[in-house]
């Protein structure tokens, strides 16, 4: 499948991307990232992995037009009025929220099951939505947007994107693409483990082989762009909080304690294919960028939570990486 450049800022022969990855539902963070491509002048939206909420907040009927709300670990109670602005509020932090009665409420403390269902119902009708908002607001235009889950995201994303995406939102899981005259992507939202067991983890040989299985297909690699959601270890791109058995973050003389958590696989494989430019994220704390080699690897970093999207803009053409730029909005 190929994209190939429209008509704005870029110059003859270049083409510009603009990537920003670990939304985690947020509702502002996505409207953002679908407007950068007209503030940008952008040829192509890259949407990182990542793309679903952690949290769901039920909120309560109290049965005289309030509402009990546990937010931010406080309890509150809102009036029937004000549910609007606040569920608007949650989903800009990529918070998912549901109003329900007592009885329901009750039901879903209970049942682990019933919790995990709310969570699929809420991930697929908010990717849904946005969805619909993407091609909505680009229709006119000739841009796209391509994207590979992460591995907080859950394969049902996947066939959301597939029934309802079109040739607007294309999902791009394995898969290599040109994304401009002579410049192909190869793009996974593949991890290494983590210590939340989440959907997309596999080993590191499984991870360097799928990655290889796609660079096989690329004709230049050395025009070539890597999107791969976890960032290639020990690069300052995947530097973590050390977590004790308890998740909690570890100190030592009230300092908190980091290492690498990042992929070798991702490593290995970039130091042999030596593409133009590789993105990242995952590491949402370990924005920036690096060399490896020739390659300019990057982690646009993520702030979805402040409502903050983070991006970086690439321009391309004539296999050579023009500039790139990281961008806070």
């Amino acid at each position: 499948m190929r994209f190939r450049r429209r008509s704005n800022g870029s110059a003859e022969g270049e083409t510009t991307l603009y990537f920003a990855t670990d939304l985690h539902g947020s509702e502002v963070c996505f409207r953002k990232f679908v407007a950068a491509a007209a503030f940008y002048h952008a040829d192509l939206l890259v949407l990182g992995g990542d793309l679903t909420g952690k949290l769901v907040t039920p909120i309560v009927d109290r049965g005289d037009e309030t509402w009990s709300v546990e937010l931010h670990g406080e309890p509150r109670v809102y009036k029937t009025r004000d549910l609007d602005d606040l569920e608007s509020q949650l989903a800009d932090e990529g918070i998912y929220s549901r109003r329900m009665d007592h009885d329901e409420h009750a039901e879903l403390e209970r049942s682990p099951d019933k919790v995990d269902a709310l969570f699929r119902e809420l991930m697929i009708e908010r990717v849904a939505h946005w969805i619909d908002l993407a091609r909505e607001r680009l229709d006119d235009t000739g841009v796209r947007i391509i994207t590979a889950p992460g591995n907080d995201d859950p394969y049902t994303v996947d066939d959301v994107i597939r029934e309802r995406g079109g040739d607007r939102v294309v999902l791009m899981e394995g898969e290599v693409t040109e994304v401009a005259p002579g410049h192909e992507m190869l793009n996974t939202g593949w991890s290494n483990h983590t210590p939340w067991n989440t959907h997309r983890e596999f080993d590191e040989p499984r991870i360097r082989e799928h990655i290889d299985a796609m660079a096989s297909r690329l004709a230049h690699p050395e025009a070539a762009i890597f999107n791969i959601h976890v960032p290639p270890y020990d690069t300052t791109l995947d530097t973590a909080p050390v977590l004790d058995e308890d998740f909690a973050v570890r100190t030592s003389m009230g300092n908190q304690l980091t290492a690498p958590v990042g992929s070798t696989a991702v490593r290995e494989a970039i130091e042999a294919h030596q593409p133009l430019a590789s993105l990242h994220g995952h590491i949402h704390e370990s924005g920036g960028s690096v060399r490896i080699g020739r390659t300019v690897a990057i982690n646009a970093g993520s702030e979805y939570g402040e409502g903050i999207l983070r991006g970086v803009l690439l321009t391309v053409g004539g296999g050579k990486l023009v500039r790139f730029q990281a961008t806070t909005g």
